[in-house]
């Protein structure tokens, strides 16, 4: 077999591979659906996957970026949407700058938990990437995990 023929296989192999959490809006409970479009009613572009005995469904309302987990019940877990890190709180912005003055911060996201919100965001450097989790005063939350 050539070369080409092997690197098609390998690619076809992994695109089934990356794809196999995907789910079929048809594959979805009614009831996870249900509270979805009661909660975002403007969603666009929705994607399903189910991962960790949870939906994970991503979308866009208003050309921005969403991403949110609800149970089999339909309860809603938490949400997340992509924010411009110069809408991220005055507080935070402050402590990123004086705490991280080198690092290009990125990707910020606003995580919304219950009756708890929480900022994510991408802090870029050289060699050493690191993920971080605060809350708008920029106090870092150790025992919240980073959401990809």
């Amino acid at each position: 077999m050539s070369r080409f023929s092997w690197l098609t296989l390998l690619f076809i192999a992994l695109s089934i591979v990356a794809c196999d959490n995907d789910l079929a809006p048809s594959q979805v409970p009614s009831i996870v659906k249900n509270t979805f479009k009661y909660r975002f009613s403007k969603a666009m572009d929705v994607e399903w996957e189910y991962i960790k005995n949870a939906y994970e469904v991503n979308f866009e309302v208003n050309n921005v970026d969403h991403e949110a987990l609800l149970d089999s019940s339909g309860n809603l877990q938490k949400y997340k949407y992509a924010i411009d890190k110069n809408r991220l709180p005055k507080n935070l912005q402050s402590f990123l700058q004086h705490k991280y003055p080198n690092r290009k911060w990125e990707d910020p996201e606003h995580v919304i938990e219950g009756s708890f919100d929480y900022y994510q965001l991408e802090l870029d450097s050289f060699l050493n990437d690191k993920k971080l989790v605060v809350d708008s005063l920029g106090k870092v939350l150790p025992d919240i995990k980073y959401w990809d």
